[in-house]
């Protein structure tokens, strides 16, 4: 099964059982409210560290360093800081552009450009039929 569907399946079912506790005990429940951000925080995690080792693979596969994967991270990181600091609506406006276009690269460069034809430095070309 791909991982990322793993994942996926994974972060839903903890939300619902989250929900479910949530709803379950009454509101002073102080200790089930850590629980859940425990919870949360753990799937975080492996969500991060599922998306990173994916875009790593598609990086390579695409004969990239995965480091590529530290600039992308990094990128929409220090925008999204500078967007919390931005004071004035056109600043706001000229860093959404940029976080637009940032996150558009990412999709274009993981999601939709072929990977390299053939093996490359990385391994074989997943696409070609391996001999029987």
């Amino acid at each position: 099964m791909n991982l990322a569907i793993l994942t996926a399946c994974l972060v839903f079912a903890l939300v619902l059982i989250g929900l479910e506790i949530s709803n379950a005990t009454p509101a002073t429940g102080a200790p089930v409210n850590y629980l859940f951000m425990a919870i949360f925080v753990v799937v975080g995690l492996l969500v991060i560290w599922s998306s990173t080792a994916t875009g790593i693979k598609r990086l390579h596969d695409r004969d990239q360093s995965g480091w590529w994967m530290l600039v992308f991270w990094g990128v929409s990181a220090i925008v999204g800081l500078l967007q919390e600091t931005a004071t004035t609506p056109s600043s706001k406006f000229i860093l959404d552009v940029g976080n637009f276009a940032v996150t558009v690269w990412i999709i274009i460069e993981l999601g939709c450009l072929r990977g390299t034809q053939g093996p490359n430095r990385f391994g074989a070309d997943p696409l070609e039929a391996s001999p029987q």
